[in-house]
């Protein structure tokens, strides 16, 4: 495949959309009929039994010239996180399912996170042809809703233990040996909202901050945080709604209160302050705002006191990230992150949640907790003689890139598959830190070469 063939599937599989939510089987299909059948490959689309027939799975197994060998699994997950605003993604024109390009910067949803590593493995298994090692080639659907795909095709034994796992994220083309796990929870603050003795003007009160991925939120700027900051520890204004966020996983870019009364504080953190549409006549107590806060607070003390000294990771070694807020007439919903590094057990991180919860709890003044945890996945970390790292390490040799090694911040498949007995390394085109989850999203197109190059070598290996 040469450089425009390349550029042109680049193209196409960003102009696909394939939202999370919306499901695989567009992309899949389009990969599996244009991109693979016509270099000899054929894969399966497998639908998932949980998550319906619009999210599948994309599975191609490709007979090595020695099964002897330890078998190979490239697995890439094809699915988006929800683009946000898009006049924020100024380099596509508005539109994030744009490919642009600019000089050796090609800007579009899914750039980095991680659509165009499948086409890199794609184009270099069409060009090997016949590999060395049996290979199985995977495109998973859900990878940024709890990596469902991955436990699915695991769950049905598709690929062996023992395999040699290459898991496509954006690592700069770095070998990364190691990332955190993820603990995804959801708390809800019901209570009985308090009466006004009639109705009031309102004002909408935006608070915005800056997109990031979760595993580093200290490169974004949390909207829900200023939002709920503004209001902590002032009886004014009264909080008639809040909501902010639209990804668990995203550092909240906006978050919105409706409010009455004064609230000269207000004015000086809020982006815009505008009149409400309808008047509101019921607020949420100040005993719901104060537990949130509190229950705040005692989870940002518990994650920058724990987490151990990890080899490659900065302290706080444990992160967390408030994702999603929402409202209701009688509830709050909070929806957050905890990133533990892998010698951090996943139950550390839920006792730390709980003694949190339990905290706010026993303040009683008519509101109740519920505390539910949405999922748990395993971080990783490969020891640098395994034969997956040794066997990437000379790949980067024969594909002429820089001999490194790193560690991760976030969470991926690589976790799911070293559960399971297989041996991990992750490797992509391109940087995640301050790039995915982010308007203008964006690789290089050098980079998705030389990991072509990298993944035609493992093939040959």
């Amino acid at each position: 495949m040469n450089r425009g063939e390349l550029v042109e599937w680049c193209r196409r599989l960003i102009a696909c959309r394939s939202l999370t939510r919306e499901g695989t089987r567009e992309i899949a299909a389009l990969c599996a009929g244009e991109l693979l059948a016509p270099a000899g490959i054929k894969a399966r689309l497998i639908p998932s039994p949980a998550e319906g027939d619009s999210q599948v799975n994309l599975v191609a197994a490709v007979k090595g010239e020695d099964s002897a060998l330890a078998p190979i699994l490239l697995n890439t997950h094809l699915d988006t996180v929800p683009p946000g605003d898009s006049a924020l993604w100024t380099a596509c024109g508005g539109d994030p399912f744009n490919a642009t390009i600019d000089g050796d910067r090609i800007y579009g949803l899914g750039t980095s996170d991680t659509k165009l590593d499948f086409v890199a493995k794609a184009a270099a298994l069409a060009e090997v042809g016949r590999p060395r090692r049996d290979v199985w080639l995977v495109a998973t659907f859900g990878e940024e809703h709890g990596l469902i795909g991955a436990k699915e095709i695991v769950a049905a034994g598709i690929v062996p233990r023992g395999a040699l796992a290459f898991v496509g994220e954006p690592s700069m083309a770095e070998v990364v040996t190691a990332h955190k796990g993820i603990v995804f929870f959801h708390l809800e603050l019901r209570f009985e909202p308090a009466a006004l003795p009639q109705p009031v003007a309102a004002r909408r009160a935006i608070f915005l901050g800056r997109s990031a991925h979760s595993s580093t939120p200290a490169l974004g700027s949390n909207a829900i945080l200023a939002a709920l900051g503004a209001i902590a520890d002032y009886p004014r204004p009264l909080v008639a709604s809040i909501s902010g966020g639209d990804a668990v996983n995203k550092v909240a870019a906006r978050c919105e209160l409706t409010v009455t009364g004064d609230a000269p504080q207000l004015a000086a953190i809020a982006a815009q302050i505008e009149p409400a549409v309808h008047p509101v006549q019921q607020v949420i107590p100040r005993a719901a705002i104060a537990a949130l806060t509190a229950f705040i607070s005692h989870l940002s003390e518990f994650a920058n006191r724990n987490g151990p000294p990890e080899p490659g990771y900065a302290s706080p070694t444990l992160t967390w990230n408030p994702g999603v807020i929402r409202s209701t007439d009688n509830s709050i919903v909070l929806e957050f992150e905890l990133r533990p590094p892998p010698s951090m057990s996943i139950d550390t991180v839920r006792a730390g949640v709980n003694q949190a919860a339990g905290a706010i709890a026993r303040l009683g003044d008519g509101v109740t907790v519920d505390l539910v945890e949405r999922r748990a996945n395993p971080g990783f970390r490969s020891p640098e003689s395994s034969a997956t790292v040794a066997l990437a390490t000379a790949a980067l040799a024969a594909a002429a890139l820089p001999i490194k090694t790193a560690v991760k911040t976030g969470c991926t498949e690589a976790g799911i598959y070293a559960a399971a007995g297989l041996e991990p390394v992750v490797f992509g085109p391109g940087m995640s830190a301050g790039v995915i989850h982010a308007p203008n999203e964006y690789n290089l197109i050098s980079q998705v070469e030389g990991a072509t190059r990298f993944y035609r070598a493992i093939l040959r290996s």
